[in-house]
């Protein structure tokens, strides 16, 4: 009797991590030597390569998102495997499946593999090799998955060819969630080589995360994007609102499931479903029912038509958190948690830690966060001056006294000694602010000397501007005009008595005429109204 010939020990490590059923890194040549292991790629995410990279992914191989299963993964040709032979012949071969699905292995012979997944294929390697060798064990482990290509066509930006793998899935093709108007996009027909057709749902995928909606492709397969024509609505208080492609036999509850992301209704959302349907011929109809309803039975057995639109509410300040903001001139500036029109401005300035000794109470405001009348339209601003009516330029003038979120206030009296003077309310988003004192009045514009001049009780405008060097030779005294430090309005400087701490007087220039021009200006109208007299004694 003939004993097996000893395995040597570097053919018994590469024999342990076949039956392992690890991959290993492929050899090239016309006699492959015993293959050492790799290490495993990493769990990185990429898209497919393009074809200027086929180059690159053929020598490294495609990246997986699942370990390959031994049942399930069908051979084709391109794909390699190892195949190692022990007992009489010992040997390991790192072999290509070929264009027409046969493995060729050297003195054995050939064995078709083609269609058969890694269990059947080692099956009939092992009898191939039956047939020359005896008292031998055969392994075969996948190294490296093939390359081949499919065909995109339909909506989308460049058809054409693609290079993919066996590993490769709808949405490394398809990438585009969305169609080019904005819609989410359901459809995707694969047609396989073999005559069957798939209608796939990506946006299963791309929202539940569903990968039995993204199937992997195969050689000859063609994926054809069909143009998004009718469309369903869900808007409102949903995690993917907007227009979704329309797929007929669709229910209302599968609908809100796949725009929820499959986690049900945000917490906020009202518990009211409105779907409203417009017939081509009809009145509109509008349906009611609550989440459950929308879910349950009810919603599983409305079936959607072409442009349905599904409304869902949402809950108004639902636990939204109420604040108002302090600066300036507080011990605590910040930002603080109010109830709407209950906490006072007392009470506000309390939480941010009182005034500190440098604060103005003349100068400080309270502004509302948000306008709560009529905003003025802005359309007078971006008209020249030269072109407004008179009427006009007063409107503009009297907007400009001051904001209309500023809220009339108090401050010295609110925080008067002993407390009784009316408290003034907040509301969520004003912002109060508490500048530091002043102890001067400014003045700027057209004088001597413009600047700051120390406040001084019980005087008016004409004592800031003599202080400050008195009128310049261009100063236009009668359009002076006071901004008042307590709001920042602008007043006529006759309607001022005594001005505070903080005040600033603005003295304008005097617009120097161009007396020439307006002389040219006069002669040119002369002259087109001559002319237009002596056309109309022309026509009579």
């Amino acid at each position: 009797m003939t004993l097996p010939k000893p395995i040597p020990p570097r053919l018994t490590a590469v024999l342990a991590l076949l039956m392992a059923a690890a991959p290993a890194a492929a050899q090239t040549g016309p006699t492959p030597p015993v293959r050492t292991a790799v290490p495993p790629a990493q769990d990185t995410v990429r898209t497919l390569p393009q074809q200027g990279q086929a180059d690159a992914e053929r020598a490294q191989g495609p990246l997986l998102d699942a370990p390959v299963s031994r049942t399930e993964y069908r051979l084709g040709p391109g794909d390699q495997v190892d195949v190692a032979i022990f007992g009489e012949l010992n040997q390991v071969y790192t072999l290509t499946v070929s264009p027409e699905g046969s493995l060729l292995i050297p003195t054995v012979g050939i064995a078709r593999v083609l269609g058969l997944n890694l269990e059947q294929a080692e099956d009939r390697v092992r009898a191939t090799v039956a047939r020359y060798y005896r008292n031998v064990e055969v392994r075969l482990a996948l190294s490296r998955v093939r390359t081949f290509k499919v065909f995109l066509v339909g909506d989308v930006t460049t058809p054409g060819v693609r290079t993919a793998t066996a590993a490769t899935r709808i949405s490394e093709i398809v990438n585009a969630p969305r169609d080019r108007n904005g819609a989410r996009r359901r459809t995707v027909y694969l047609r396989r080589a073999s005559g069957d057709s798939v209608d796939v749902d990506l946006a299963r995928f791309f929202q539940l995360g569903d990968v039995a909606a993204n199937p992997t492709l195969r050689e000859g397969d063609a994926l054809r994007v069909p143009l998004v024509d009718e469309t369903v609505s869900v808007q409102g208080r949903v995690l993917f609102d907007g227009a979704y492609q329309f797929r007929r036999g669709e229910s209302l509850a599968e609908l809100l499931h796949l725009a929820n992301g499959g986690d049900g209704f945000p917490a906020d959302a009202a518990d009211s479903i409105r779907v409203v349907r417009t017939p081509a011929a009809g009145e509109r109809v509008i349906l009611l029912m609550s989440r459950d309803e929308a879910l349950g039975a009810r919603g599983r057995a409305f079936a959607l038509q072409p442009f349905d639109a599904v409304y869902v509410p949402s809950l108004s300040n639902f636990r939204r958190q109420q604040v108002a903001q302090v600066v300036g001139q507080v011990v605590r500036p910040g930002t603080y948690p109010i109830r709407p029109d209950t906490t006072t401005v007392r009470e506000l300035v309390a939480m941010a830690g009182g005034f500190t000794p440098q604060a103005s109470l003349v100068q400080a405001t309270l502004q509302r966060g948000e306008q709560t009348g009529a905003v003025p339209s802005d359309q007078l601003a971006s008209i020249p001056t030269d072109l407004l009516t008179g009427e006009e330029r007063r409107i503009l003038q009297i907007r400009a006294q001051g904001a209309t979120n500023a809220v009339v206030i108090d401050f010295q009296r609110v925080f008067a000694a002993g407390g009784d003077a009316y408290d003034q309310t907040v509301r969520s988003g004003d912002v109060l602010t508490v500048p530091m004192a002043s102890t001067d009045v400014t003045v700027i514009g057209a004088v001597g000397v413009p600047g700051l001049v120390r406040h001084a009780p019980d005087q008016g405008v004409a004592y800031y501007v003599r202080q400050a060097g008195g009128f310049s030779r261009r100063a236009d005294r009668g359009d002076m005009v006071v901004l008042k430090a307590r709001n920042g309005t602008r007043v006529h400087w006759r309607d001022v008595g005594e001005l505070d701490p903080g005040d600033t007087v603005v003295v304008p220039f005097r617009d120097d005429r161009n007396w020439r021009d307006v002389l040219t200006s006069t002669q040119a109208i002369v002259t087109t109204i001559s002319g237009l007299v002596l056309i109309a004694v022309g026509i009579f």
